[in-house]
């Protein structure tokens, strides 16, 4: 949303101010990538532990179930939240891109060379 201080800014700085913006979100999706990542590999502990179990390669006590599932559902909800906040932030991202293009676009920039 364009303020009254956007419109009396120098499209310079302007610029600029996305560009800071840009390389903040890029390294939030960026951090939302690993968490998902992370995530994944719970599920994929969880649900190797359980899988061994139940085909009676190995027993497991009642934490270590308890914990096997844990792993299953704390990793989808995990991996669900930062995944639609990635989406969220790429969304961001692009709109952000957008009006660094249409402002650098306005100031017509001159070909050197």
């Amino acid at each position: 949303m364009r303020t009254i201080e956007d419109s009396r800014e120098d499209p310079r700085g302007r610029i600029e101010r996305l560009e800071v913006e840009i390389a903040a979100l890029e390294e939030s999706a960026e951090r939302c990538g690993k968490i998902m990542l992370v995530a994944r590999a719970g599920v994929f502990a969880g649900i190797v532990i359980l899988a061994a179990a139940f085909l009676g390669f190995l027993r497991l006590g009642g934490l270590a179930f308890v914990l096997s599932v844990s792993a299953i559902l704390i990793g989808i909800v995990l991996y669900g939240s930062n995944r639609s906040t990635r989406d969220t932030l790429r969304t961001d991202i692009a709109r952000r891109r957008e009006a660094r293009d249409a402002l650098i676009d306005a100031i017509g920039p001159r070909e050197v060379g």
